[in-house]
């Protein structure tokens, strides 16, 4: 996936969270079976501390993602700063994350993954707290294909076995 494409689904990621309240129910059975799932984790981080957070993502979180795109549950997993200040500042960082329309299973745990990443779990434990107490608030949503090329695009009519139920 380019970055320009990937921008503008960070940029349309935005003007779902704005809006994704209003449409929660409007969206239901809107996922198209033959497309990537996109999720977007918002994070927002004390001034001055977006290193030492990068840092510990890098260290206690990165290799998780590594492993799901490893196996296949993920595709592409990518960490976006924002290139200039925006008036409200709700977050710092976006990371978007791209899996198939039907993910493989990892065929373990998450806890089970963890545990054969991070050997030492105390040391895990800490550095994901640590992650925590310096992510003032965070946001996940999904976002949803529009097919664009329907003769009448909706985002209301439900999908049913890839086609639109009118």
């Amino acid at each position: 996936m380019n970055k320009k494409l990937l921008g503008a689904i960070v940029g349309f990621g935005l003007l779902v969270l704005g809006i994704q309240t209003a449409a929660a129910q409007a969206l239901a059975g809107r996922q198209l079976p033959d497309k990537p799932r996109v999720g977007i984790g918002y994070y927002k981080v004390p001034p001055g501390k977006h290193d030492e957070w990068l840092a510990l993502y890098k260290q206690w979180h990165r290799p998780i993602m590594d492993a799901q795109i490893e196996a296949g549950v993920t595709l592409s997993s990518t960490v976006y700063v924002l290139s200039s200040h925006q008036f409200n500042g709700d977050y710092d960082f976006a990371i978007v994350n791209v899996s198939p329309a039907e993910p493989r299973s990892l065929g373990i745990s998450r806890g089970e993954l963890i545990q054969r990443l991070f050997p030492d779990i105390e040391a895990y434990v800490a550095g994901e707290k640590r992650r925590w107490e310096l992510t003032v608030n965070h946001a996940d949503t999904s976002l949803v294909e529009v097919d664009i090329t329907e003769e009448t695009p909706s985002v209301y009519y439900p999908i049913i076995d890839g086609r639109i139920v009118r």
